[in-house]
């Protein structure tokens, strides 16, 4: 297995624990929901008609965040060796 199929696995294995994190602690909610709420407690104007009583609640969660966390360094981790320090858009000279 090459190093860049470990680290899809990696991001892979983390981003399904984040999903699965979210679903334990707020069931029936999504990554979607977390987004929409820790975008609404920032301030930002993103009304829909989901219930939002929860959103203080998902967005303070440090378990979330750090399953977030692990998630994102993981990807990145992936995109950087994948496609190098310039993007995608950077290695074909865009």
């Amino acid at each position: 297995m090459t190093s860049l199929e470990t680290l899809y696995l990696d991001y892979q294995a983390r981003q399904t624990e984040f999903q699965n994190t979210v679903a334990r602690l707020f069931p029936g909610k999504d990554e979607w929901h977390w987004q929409r709420a820790c975008a609404r407690i920032d301030g930002h104007n993103c009304r829909r008609n989901d219930d939002t009583s929860q959103d203080q609640a998902m967005a303070d969660s440090a378990e979330i965040r750090t399953a977030w966390d692990a998630y994102i360094t993981a990807l990145h981790a992936f995109y950087l060796l994948r496609y190098g320090p310039s993007g995608v858009l950077g290695g074909r000279g865009l």
